[in-house]
């Protein structure tokens, strides 16, 4: 409980005001929420001893409806303030996770499935959400109304009453604390199982036509079906331990409430105190349960917020590990070069490039081309700084990389990765990633140059056609150009493309690369491929094999030298590819 409240202490200090009003209200609340019971103490007495008046009934009873109506404002405003604190919050939350995963580079995803940051994101914010407006709550009413209620028991009846009214209380106290303490690792256990399970739904959505094609569907059902009963079993170990509470705190209550019962008909029949005291003392006694039953709601909340916290804490401290990024601007981008450039992945110590020596000048047209697993993508991405540099940078004009600002980079170049991602909206939506006020016009010429537009154009709803998840209603080639046309749209100076038209015919990707050449008109395009008829325009080819450079030069003085190059160009020439 104490690592939670520590934690939320810094939200509650930036927004003093709001809970400075919270608590306010929240003593008015207190302090008027005994008046009543006062008042029928008092009530019972002058009946009791035949003093009630008609002025003095008006008068109780005018008190009695002011304070409850005074109770019922001051309880509305403080309960609200307090939860819109806690949609403030759960707000704020997204908002920084969000801003964290813009961030990020490949490392970090690496280390969090999808299915886990989502539930992490979503549940433990809403737990959050709930420690900081009911928690809050449950706590104040725990300590500062039970409080009052205490000190009118105590000072308006009898202390000695009061005391053996809470002599049970040190038993609910002890195993309060001690199956709360429990709560946080159950609670934490039984989140991973659904941040498991949320993975494990997104995979087989994703997936779903390979389980399928492979007949699947009997063994994957059973395998979610294990992991739904583990996050039953984990939820229900939680829920048993909550249910332990209600029953505990009914017992203690009921000890209470006998043994001051009996004490206080004794100390009514010996005069110590009049029967409006004792009906008076049972009415607070019976205020004191919601507070008691709230003390085990409190312990579970706030143990539960812990263990959230910690999930949500443990995202936002984690970092990809990529390099700091500096303050120059970069207004234009004159040459890429890398000297003698060697790099490791993060997880491993093999060398994926090995001395690398390649310079691209603006406006040319570079291809990046060699066997599976040669390198072609990992050189790609070391110009978008995806991941950690192995102790050395890439140079862009001869400055290293990393000591631009990263928008500054970013804004500069475009990808269409291997993988094509798209978004589950319009086509005209997508299209506007690469340039937000892109006007119609430019986006039908974005989309005539990719090769698209004349499909797009016999769609029934155009560029308002709504494409499904990752694009599930288009076909492979439209995906890739739908890619294309988004990155062409965006013109920037340097124009990346990873294996960018391996799913279409030879023809249309004859189309698309001489459209690539009016777009990327003294722009710079990078282009790994595994078809060599895409580069023989570029100013320059190298070949990779196992991260070194093999040959290097133009695709007509490539094919007249024996080597790789040589032999798959006319492979692929007799193939028709």
């Amino acid at each position: 409980m104490n690592y939670v409240l520590k934690h939320l202490s810094t939200y509650i200090k930036e927004n003093k005001k709001r809970y400075a009003v919270v608590l306010l209200f929240m003593i008015i609340n207190s302090a008027l929420a005994v008046v009543p019971t006062y008042i029928i103490r008092l009530f019972i007495d002058a009946m009791i001893q035949k003093t009630l008046t008609l002025s003095l009934l008006v008068a109780y009873s005018s008190i009695f409806a002011l304070t409850i109506l005074m109770c019922y404002l001051a309880d509305f405003i403080w309960t609200y303030q307090l939860f819109i604190g806690s949609y403030d919050l759960q707000k704020n939350l997204r908002e920084q996770l969000m801003a964290h995963f813009l961030k990020m580079g490949a490392p970090f995803y690496e280390r969090f499935r999808t299915g886990d940051l989502m539930t992490r994101s979503s549940d433990d914010v809403q737990v959050m959400g709930m420690t900081v407006g009911y928690g809050l709550m449950v706590f104040m009413n725990t300590s500062l109304f039970l409080g009052f209620i205490l000190f009118m028991m105590a000072t308006t009846v009898s202390w000695l009453l009061t005391v053996i009214a809470l002599l049970p209380m040190p038993i609910l106290a002890f195993y309060i604390f001690k199956w709360g303490s429990k709560v946080d690792f159950l609670f934490t256990e039984a989140q991973n199982a659904v941040s498991d399970l949320n993975s494990e739904v997104l995979e087989i959505i994703d997936g779903i036509r390979v389980v399928r094609a492979y007949g699947l569907e009997k063994k994957t059902l059973s395998s979610f079906n294990a992991k739904t009963n583990a996050v039953k079993e984990k939820n229900n170990r939680v829920s048993e331990l909550d249910s332990r509470f209600g029953p505990l705190i009914t017992i203690i209550l009921a000890i209470s409430f006998v043994a001051s019962f009996g004490v206080g008909a004794l100390m009514v029949q010996k005069q110590q105190i009049t029967v409006g005291a004792m009906v008076s003392f049972q009415v607070y006694l019976t205020m004191i349960v919601w507070p008691m039953i709230s003390a085990g709601d409190l312990v579970n909340v706030m143990q539960q917020g812990a263990a959230s916290w910690r999930r949500i804490n443990e995202v936002l401290q984690t970092q990809d590990n990529l390099e700091q990024a500096g303050t120059k601007l970069l207004p234009t981008l004159e040459t890429i070069t890398f000297k003698n450039y060697d790099f490791s992945y993060p997880t491993s110590t093999n060398k994926i490039l090995q001395h690398i020596d390649l310079t691209i000048k603006k406006g040319e047209i570079v291809g990046i081309v060699g066997k599976t697993g040669s390198g072609k993508t990992t050189l790609l991405r070391q110009l978008i700084h995806r991941y950690p540099y192995s102790n050395q940078v890439p140079q862009l004009n001869n400055i290293p990389l990393t000591a631009f600002a990263t928008t500054a980079v970013r804004q500069l170049f475009s990808e269409v990765p291997q993988e094509h991602i798209l978004f589950s909206r319009t086509i005209k939506e997508n299209l506007l990633f690469g340039k937000e006020d892109a006007t119609e016009t430019e986006l039908w010429q974005a989309l005539t140059a990719a090769s698209l537009a004349e499909e797009v154009k016999k769609m029934p709803a155009q560029l308002e056609t709504l494409i499904g998840e990752k694009g599930v209603s288009l076909s492979g080639g439209q995906k890739q150009r739908l890619s294309l046309a988004r990155a062409f749209l965006r013109q920037s100076e340097v124009l990346l493309l990873d294996d960018a038209l391996s799913a279409v015919d030879a023809k249309t990707e004859q189309t698309i690369i001489n459209q690539l050449k009016l777009v990327q008109k003294d722009r710079t395009s990078v282009i790994v491929t595994h078809r060599l008829s895409a580069i023989t325009a570029a100013d320059q080819i190298i070949v990779l094999e196992n991260g070194k450079v093999i040959q290097k030069g133009t695709h007509h003085e490539l094919i007249k030298s024996a080597g790789w190059y040589q032999e798959q160009y006319y492979h692929q020439q007799l193939q028709g590819e």
